[in-house]
């Protein structure tokens, strides 16, 4: 897990959820292995790998294709990195390497296949299924889901779908 490098007190960036907003929502911190996170509330109870929809005002929901329209600017992509319940506040992680990140299906480390959006899941998928692709994530460990809660390993380096043409 990333190690702390912003000169932000306080800062646990375990990603684990806690019931006090101990920072102002949407607040930034750097970490070690090239670390970018972000302070959230989240809206539902959010599992490990599990990728949200971070909003402008840094309230975090479960990021499903439906989610992606013309009028999400401002929206943000992140990376839940442990268990945080509803109404919790915790730290998603933005980029970085040896991030964690839900998948369903088999997918193998280092493929150039292209991963997507699985539709109603705030997973990944293997390929492009529905039309959600994903850029800027890179598998580092291979992963044959037999079930829909299966977590790897990626390096996220600027993350963002394409959805029908429109880059988010």
């Amino acid at each position: 897990m990333a190690n702390q490098t912003s000169s932000l007190i306080g800062a646990d960036l375990s990603g684990l959820g806690g019931s006090t907003a101990l920072f102002a929502l949407g607040t930034a911190a750097f970490g070690s292995a090239g670390s970018e996170w972000q302070y959230v509330e989240a809206t539902a109870t959010f599992i490990t790998g599990e990728i949200v929809l971070v909003n402008p005002s840094g309230t975090a929901k479960t990021l499903i294709s439906s989610l992606l329209t013309a009028g999400t600017e401002g929206y943000d992509i992140g990376f839940v990195q442990s268990l945080v319940n509803q109404g919790e506040f915790a730290w998603v992680a933005k980029r970085g390497r040896g991030l964690y990140v839900l998948v369903t299906g088999t997918m193998t480390a280092g493929s150039d296949n292209g991963v997507a959006l699985g539709a109603n899941s705030g997973r990944l998928v293997p390929g492009t299924a529905g039309g959600n692709t994903l850029f800027g994530i890179w598998l580092t460990s291979s992963v044959s889901a037999s079930g829909v809660n299966s977590v790897a390993t990626a390096v996220m380096q600027w993350p963002r779908i394409v959805a029908s043409g429109v880059a988010s």
